[in-house]
């Protein structure tokens, strides 16, 4: 989510929001990391949302992977939500397009450069005023990929240790290696994504060879069906079906940071049981971890999330 949020930045998380979720695995410590014990679970029940979710709300969910983890012990991730149920969305050539209406990127979003130096190195001071990370080495010749935003881009064009600066843009067929779905029918990667519908409660959709993968972790992760492909066809919990209909509503989030993505391109839908809640400040920042990072910015402090 960088530059919007920052290593070491503790946010504030309104749990209310998006309708207050109950523990799942009560015997244990609190918290997704801490130790607990899984043979007693409770029913995953929630309060009704405040305020519906939208678009472009920053959100605090649980991880979709893994069926045999509680729910509120899977690890906490922050992302912007761009897809709501029934969305159909499309990313093309980098844009992103939801029911067909561009969506603008955020403002302190990030994009991969390729940049060519001539011969100079491009000083700390650079990437302590911008927050940006140190680059990835290309070439020992003097060519580097840089994770920009547009105000970084803009002073690098300006610069004379600059010899080109270039975005890098993917595909289709490119790299589609860790995106979602894992199958070779979709080409899809991290600039080329979609079309794709969202799914809602209540939608139904054809099942067929080239689609069920699209499906698969959905029907067999989070709805707890047994999902069977094979010379028959497609069966669910053992019986012969054409179509299935989604039991849950599911959600599409995607970084700021758009092209070094752990978002729905990587992971998949996000169940709506998954949601923690919606972010809107950040409490306080500051970390010695990073030296890219001046540390403690009192401007930063209750600095509102957007």
């Amino acid at each position: 989510m960088a530059s919007t949020i920052m290593p070491g930045d503790r946010i504030l998380v309104n749990k209310f929001k998006a309708g207050y979720r109950f523990p799942v695995s009560i015997v244990g410590l609190p918290g997704p990391r801490a130790p607990y014990a899984d043979w007693f679970r409770l029913p995953d029940i929630r309060f009704p949302a405040i305020k519906k979710l939208k678009r472009q709300d920053v959100i605090v969910f649980n991880h979709p992977i893994g069926a045999d983890v509680p729910v509120d012990r899977k690890k906490l991730v922050v992302s912007r939500l761009v897809g709501l149920p029934g969305d159909t969305l499309l990313i093309w050539d980098k844009q992103l397009y939801i029911n067909r209406k561009v969506v603008p990127p955020p403002e302190t979003g990030r994009s991969e450069f390729r940049i060519v130096m001539r011969g100079e190195k491009i000083g700390d001071e650079f990437h302590k005023d911008y927050r940006i990370e140190k680059p990835r080495l290309i070439n020992d010749i003097g060519v580097y990929d840089y994770d920009l935003t547009p105000e970084a881009k803009a002073f690098l064009e300006n610069n004379d240790k600059i010899e080109a600066i270039r975005p890098i843009k993917l595909s289709i067929g490119d790299s589609k290696e860790g995106y979602y779905p894992q199958s070779s029918f979709y080409l899809w990667n991290r600039d080329q994504f979609g079309p794709l519908v969202v799914p809602s409660k209540g939608a139904t959709v054809k099942l067929e060879i080239k689609t069920v993968d699209l499906y698969r972790e959905i029907i067999e992760v989070h709805e707890g069906h047994e999902l069977l492909v094979d010379f028959r066809g497609i069966r669910i919990d053992g019986l012969p079906v054409a179509e299935y209909t989604f039991e849950k509503d599911y959600y599409f989030v995607l970084d700021d940071n758009r092209d070094n993505p752990q978002d729905s391109r990587k992971i998949g839908f996000i169940p709506r049981n998954h949601i923690l809640g919606v972010s809107g400040r950040i409490l306080w920042n500051g970390t010695k971890q990073y030296d890219y990072l001046p540390g403690t910015e009192p401007g930063r402090i209750l600095k509102r999330i957007r």
